[in-house]
């Protein structure tokens, strides 16, 4: 009984192996395989590659007993060095000019109506072209709000400032509150039409995972998602035959941006917020907060989100959201003026057709009122200093992370169940083989062997 219990043991313990070990296989390569079709310069992702090779090395070596192998061990030493020198992707740094471009537009994301926003500010925005992205909150359309709104609106026009209204939900634009955001959105297109804000180009959505929601790892409420997708598609639809000079557009995080790229929707399920309806968005604007990482990781965490959001979106109107720089919630980390500028200057030398800043109002107070000018004179400059992007393997993890989420997501389906029980047909056949070398001996056998016996005697 003892034999046979640590018999099996030792088989579930193997099928166990396999099966993990085939999980993380395909969730490294499917993420590899998003990261090069994204355009990660090979000094990042041959890394992953060599994780991915002594994975696979791994279960080689054990499930076909090869441990004293001299060429597997040779092959696992050089991964273990490959994976050491090359942690730091050789050392690369990127040297970029910005002057290689022309001056990138700098837009502003805001919360304040703007009536009191000191003149020479707004000729400062007024001279760069900027864009103001508003934040709405609720529905201040009627009444005094209202009132307060649109004369902010309009002082703005008399600079020949364009703005993009921010309708706000209650807990962003998501699952629970998709049917709230799209009203607002109806509200809003009424209001611009109503008073008549010719500079009001259109409205544009934050959508984020909702707070105090918890993350739908099971996919449950995958039916709401595909509700809200099909929500935002006829609205997408139904306001530019109404209301034809209001463009539609979605500022949001990179996982629910990159969570088309193995063509289903995992990330938007557990976020609870899509954002690829059909049809698409008039344009699309990434949150590339950097202030979120540690200095040395900043400029190749932007570099590299920039650079693969050309490649996610080729043909789309792309911008990116840097930062941040005023208040938004407690929590959050603020960049200082210096690494603004290298962000910005980051982004005009790969060519990004729009940079917005978040936040106005909190940079005002913290930089002063030239805050504008200072920051337009120092990015949009006929001879900038070269940017320079040193590579970093944190960075780097950050985003292949994501990608790697995405994949341990499709694990959910019948890849991941087929795997299982292919695992344990593959170690019950190894386990019927071994058996096979300890049955006893059948009838016929042991009268053969008697036989022979007998014949020996003689």
């Amino acid at each position: 009984m003892l034999i046979t219990s640590g018999f099996n043991s030792g088989i579930f313990k193997r099928w166990l192996a396999l099966t993990l070990t085939g999980w993380l296989a395909y969730v490294l390569a499917r993420a590899l395989w998003t990261t090069i079709v994204l355009g990660t310069p090979f000094f990042d992702w041959q890394w992953y590659l060599a994780c991915l090779l002594l994975v696979l090395s791994l279960p080689i070596r054990i499930f076909f007993r090869l441990r004293r192998n001299r060429a597997l061990n040779l092959i696992l030493a050089l991964l273990g060095l490959w994976l050491i020198f090359g942690y730091n992707g050789f050392g690369y740094v990127r040297r970029l000019t910005a002057e290689s471009h022309p001056p990138v537009p700098i837009s502003f994301w805001a919360f304040s109506d703007f009536r009191q926003t000191p003149e020479n500010v707004l000729r400062d925005l007024s001279d760069a072209g900027s864009v103001i992205y508003l934040d709405v909150p609720g529905r201040p359309f009627e009444g005094e709000r209202g009132r307060a709104l649109a004369d902010g609106l309009r002082r703005l026009n008399e600079h020949d400032i364009d703005v993009y209204l921010a309708p706000t939900a209650s807990n962003f634009l998501s699952t629970p509150t998709r049917q709230e955001w799209i009203e607002n959105v109806w509200a809003a297109a009424e209001f611009v039409e109503r008073e008549g804000l010719t500079n009001v180009r259109g409205v544009i959505g934050d959508a984020e995972h909702p707070l105090r929601v918890p993350f739908d790892i099971l996919g449950l409420e995958r039916a709401q998602v595909e509700a809200t997708t099909d929500d935002l598609a006829s609205l997408l639809a139904n306001v530019p035959r109404r209301y034809p000079d209001l463009r539609i557009g979605v500022t949001t995080n990179w996982p629910q941006l990159v969570d088309g790229m193995d063509g289903d929707d995992d990330l938007a399920v557990t976020l609870s917020s899509p954002v690829d309806p059909p049809d698409g968005w008039a344009f699309v604007n990434l949150m590339t907060y950097s202030s979120y990482l540690p200095s040395a990781w900043r400029a190749y965490y932007v570099y590299l989100l920039e650079t693969q959001m050309a490649h996610r979106y080729p043909d789309a109107e792309v911008s990116h959201l840097i930062g941040i720089v005023g208040y938004g919630f407690p929590w959050e980390p603020l960049l200082d003026f210096d690494d603004l500028v290298r962000d910005a200057r980051l982004s005009r030398a790969l060519g990004v057709c729009e940079i917005a800043v978040f936040q106005l109002d909190g940079a005002l107070q913290v930089f002063g009122e030239d805050f504008v000018r200072r920051l337009i004179e120092s990015v949009n400059c006929d001879s900038c200093a070269p940017v320079l992007v040193p590579f970093s393997r944190p960075a780097s993890l950050v985003v292949y992370g994501i990608a790697i989420v995405d994949a341990v997501l499709d694990l959910r389906g019948w890849g991941g169940v087929l795997w299982i029980v292919f695992s344990a047909w593959l170690i019950s056949r190894q386990k019927s083989e071994a058996s096979a070398k300890f049955l006893p001996p059948t009838k016929a056998s042991l009268l053969d062997v008697i036989a022979n016996s007998t014949l020996d005697e003689r």
